[in-house]
């Protein structure tokens, strides 16, 4: 049982990167891999650092610190460069990721997102900033109310034509179209 408070960094680790959209689950079976495999290298590095620490706790957070600032680097150096490198190996990075998912996980260089949804019958639903994208493929998207209104379906399409990077989604099961307008 003593040796179990050594799998606790691991979760501090993931809560601390979870909010900055670093990791991107398919399933539970993911979620819990990295879990584990972020506990176990926490583990190992709390287990080293005790050996020159006294209190074994303090040890533990200074791994969490270590191993979360680590991990951040990693996954924005990654961000920042994994669609380069896919483009010049020809490789597909998005092959695992729901329409939505895909869509609003395209980086753009000091870019946001507005998502603007309406209906089949081209009836306003939501719009807003896009600040995190269900990793689950629950096609859940949460935004926050930097530019909210309620826009017509003319001003979306008009939004929609002023950039080729903007998207249309269409969700033909739930019946709903929704814009990404980068701006």
């Amino acid at each position: 049982m003593d040796k179990l408070i050594y799998l606790m960094p691991g979760f501090i680790s993931y809560i601390a990167l979870r909010p900055f959209g670093l990791f991107n689950f398919q399933n539970d079976t993911d979620r819990q891999l990295t879990l584990i495999i972020l506990s176990l290298i926490n583990s190992g590095l709390s287990a080293i650092l005790g050996s020159y620490f006294s209190n074994k706790i303090i040890a533990m957070f200074i791994s969490a610190i270590i191993i979360t600032a680590i991990y951040f680097l990693i996954f924005n150096i990654y961000n920042k460069c994994s669609q380069k490198l896919a483009d010049i190996f020809n490789v597909n990075i998005y092959d695992n990721m729901g329409t939505m998912e895909h869509s609003l996980s395209q980086n753009f260089k000091n870019k946001q997102q507005l998502l603007i949804s309406f209906d089949f019958d081209n009836k306003y639903i939501v719009s807003g900033q896009v600040k995190n994208v269900d990793d689950q493929g629950n096609q859940q998207v949460e935004l926050y109310g930097k530019n909210e209104r309620i826009y017509t379906i003319e001003e979306a399409r008009s939004l929609y034509e002023e950039n080729d990077l903007n998207s249309i989604i269409v969700d033909y099961k739930n019946r709903i179209k929704s814009y990404v307008i980068i701006f």
